[in-house]
């Protein structure tokens, strides 16, 4: 079976890209008109407007994936938890056995019954997870068995049915609407014009940027064996495997690549589940990966194989902002 990600190849050959117009994305263009009425109407005719008993914050993107909204989630749940606050969080289960099933996350817990997101954000938090695609059932499942003070929603501002009091949206600050069309002529949920309709813009940028959003703290990896972390530039100048499967890993490649680390990339479709196999080569480089990645392969007893982690730096404007609106929302 073929499961290397087709996208890097269609791009090669000018054939389909989430950032240019080649001939498949025109192609594509009347299923887009479809997804944008079926989404319209979606929003217009299907939307909750009962009041929520726990307030919700959902944070999501306008375009598929890669834009930091798990990781925005996971510093969300830490921040307001050390200000005592009590929270759940929804996580969709995305390519999950049952996505559909309600499942509280645990130790036990298995990336095929719940997802890599949700796993990724119960072991970096102390938050209840909640796995279910529908984002209502999964809320109402929280407010009947929890005492919980917020409900963070990882994804879901197209998830009409489930009432919200705070959406944030993650954009990349750089070229942060892809080719600007619609899926699945493009990477876009919704226009981009469309963000004019919401305050709370965080944006995933480079550190030196003076935008109001997060970066990435890309300064350490994580042997998978031990758990010992190192300086990430302690692989300057080596060559080194990157296996990723996560929606948009070109600003990883690019930032590794600043780090003058030669790197032999493998990517696979996003939420890809990983057999041991996909880790053997035939030479003695090491091998990373992002710490969303390494959650689905955590028991393969992996050797030299790191990770990255999925640690951020919040602005103190964001930090402020977030502040002032959920004491506002509790009061």
């Amino acid at each position: 079976m073929f499961n290397k990600s087709k996208l890097p190849i269609l791009k090669e050959f000018y054939l389909y890209s989430l950032d240019k117009i080649y001939i498949l994305n025109i192609l594509l263009i009347p299923l887009s008109a479809l997804y944008f009425i079926a989404n319209i109407i979606k929003k217009y005719f299907f939307s909750n407007k009962k009041e929520n008993i726990i307030p919700v914050i959902v944070v999501g993107n306008l375009t598929v994936g890669g834009t930091g909204k798990t990781s925005l989630v996971i510093w969300l749940c830490n921040y307001l938890s050390s200000k005592d606050y009590k929270i759940g969080i929804i996580s969709g289960g995305y390519k999950t056995i049952s996505p559909n099933s309600i499942e509280i996350v645990d130790d036990n817990s298995n990336v095929n019954n719940v997802g890599d997101e949700a796993i990724l954000i119960y072991k970096n938090t102390s938050s209840i997870v909640c796995k279910c695609k529908n984002r209502k059932k999964a809320y109402e499942y929280l407010v009947d068995n929890y005492n919980l003070d917020i409900i963070i929603s990882d994804d879901g501002l197209n998830h009409y049915k489930l009432n919200r009091n705070i959406n944030i949206v993650t954009i990349k600050e750089s070229n942060p609407y892809g080719n600007g069309l619609i899926l699945p002529a493009g990477p876009l949920r919704v226009m981009p014009s469309s963000i004019k309709y919401y305050d709370n813009i965080i944006v995933n940028k480079e550190k030196e940027s003076s935008k109001k959003g997060f970066y990435y703290d890309i300064s350490k990896i994580i042997s998978v064996s031990d758990l010992s972390g190192s300086n990430i530039s302690s692989l300057s100048g080596n060559t080194v495997h990157l296996i990723t499967a996560i929606a948009n890993p070109d600003f990883l490649i690019e930032y590794l690549n600043r780090l003058n680390i030669n790197l032999k990339i493998h990517i696979y479709p996003d939420h890809f589940l990983f057999r041991k196999k996909d880790f053997k080569f035939n030479d003695n480089y090491k091998i990373i990966m992002t710490e969303k990645d390494f959650v689905k392969c955590a028991s393969f007893d992996l050797k030299n194989t790191y990770y990255l982690p999925s640690k951020i730096i919040v602005d103190n404007d964001i930090k402020i902002m977030l502040n002032n609106k959920i004491e506002n929302l509790l009061r």
